[in-house]
């Protein structure tokens, strides 16, 4: 929800609640009201990107201070030490492996478009495309991250990957300065103002919502999702500010119970459960804590730090005992924007031209894209299918190493 400095790490929407209590709650509203917007064709100040499973994530343009061109990965924002690369000996002393050779690529031929600013993109692929026949039909095959993206050959820009040595999607500039370290980043690139180059394959990101409509009763359950998610962060506020304000990753806080609800939802999407019954997700979610804590008691030696930690135990356990009712007000809250997001999802990727596909055991199996980034008044926040997304994320082996 957050407006971000550097483009580092996303939050999902259903999250937004754990980031920010009662504000996040309601910027929720905020951002599937925008969503509603956008699909009804009303005028709105938000946009739609979708989101390219490519890798790694590259940084590059114009130095702000020497004026000269380089590469990096997101590291080029560091204060201290930042890996900035203007020639082959730069990477070859700051990379290693095959982050090493995409970084030579993207130095190469990246300097011939023309970029006179610093921008962000995902790497799509280098030299490891190829055409293959999929269920049929001919496409031009790469497969940068977890997801395996196919285009038609026939295609345009199929054809245009096909021409192509190196493919890429740009997605955020970066203003400011004077260093690369005070920047600050700005969503869209303008790619139309690039040199035109066949070695270069620059793919746009931009989701064509305008392209799709709700249908009468689509539009009236999508309302209903906004307006009882807005009724339960009105019941809940106060429970949802103490929960953020209490939480942390560091002393005391650290092992407050609402610390673990995060990484609790995370860990569920990597065993592929959603929340089909509240009182068994909260069940799910004490044995959590409790395991976790359980941890953390035997990882200290002395008894006087095992007993502070058995304090912090006790104090957690009952807190979530005491307050069973707003705990299951508040995963029934976290599984109907879940429903509302994956409403919206499925919407959007009818609109995809491409083929998106997970390879399994030789061949492929078809799957949805990664998602979609929503924008509004400088905020932005991600829109992904996470049970089937995020479980090809942990269970897919990446075919390439940093």
């Amino acid at each position: 929800m957050a407006n971000i400095v550097k483009l580092k790490h996303l939050e999902h929407l259903e999250d937004e609640v754990l980031n920010y209590g009662s504000e996040g709650c309601f910027a929720i509203v905020k951002f599937l009201t925008e969503l509603k917007n956008m699909i009804g064709k009303k005028s709105t100040g938000g946009f739609l990107q979708t989101k390219w499973d490519g890798a790694p994530s590259v940084v590059c343009g114009v130095h702000p201070i020497t004026g000269g061109f380089f590469v990096g990965t997101k590291s080029v924002f560091n204060k201290k030490d930042p890996k900035i690369c203007f020639t082959p000996g730069d990477i070859d002393s700051m990379y290693e492996n095959e982050l090493n050779k995409k970084l030579k690529d993207c130095l190469k031929y990246f300097s011939q478009l023309g970029i006179t600013g610093v921008i962000q993109g995902d790497l799509l692929y280098t030299n490891d495309k190829k055409t293959q026949r999929i269920n049929d039909e001919e496409l031009v095959v790469f497969r940068p991250n977890t997801i395996t993206y196919g285009i038609p050959t026939d295609h345009p820009i199929g054809q245009k990957v096909n021409r192509s040595k190196i493919g890429v999607v740009f997605h955020t500039n970066y203003a400011g300065g004077p260093d690369l370290a005070d920047m600050s980043a700005r969503p869209r690139v303008d790619i139309s103002k690039f040199n035109s180059v066949d070695d270069v394959a620059v793919i746009s990101n931009d989701t064509q919502v305008q392209q799709v409509s709700f249908t009468k009763t689509e539009e009236q359950t999508f309302n209903r999702y906004i307006q009882k998610i807005n009724r339960m962060c009105e019941i809940s506020a106060k429970f949802h500010d103490y929960i953020v304000e209490n939480s942390g990753t560091t002393g005391d806080a650290k092992f407050f119970v609402g610390s673990y609800l995060k990484p609790f939802f995370n860990n569920e999407i990597k065993e592929a459960r959603t929340i089909n019954n509240v009182d068994a997700t909260l069940k799910s979610f004490a044995e959590f804590y409790k395991t976790k804590m359980d941890k953390e008691i035997n990882s200290v030696k002395t008894a006087a730090a095992q007993t502070k930690k058995r304090e912090f135990l006790y104090t957690g356990v009952k807190y979530l005992e005491d307050h069973q009712n707003e705990f299951k007000a508040f995963v029934a809250l976290y599984q109907t924007i879940q429903e509302a997001k994956l409403f919206i999802i499925q919407k959007l990727d009818s609109l995809e031209q491409f083929r998106t596909f997970v390879e399994i055991d030789g061949g492929y199996k078809v799957t949805t894209p990664e998602g979609y980034v929503l924008h509004q008044d400088g905020d932005m926040v991600k829109l992904v299918n996470r049970i089937e997304f995020s479980k090809n994320n942990f269970t897919i082996e990446k075919n390439w190493k940093k």
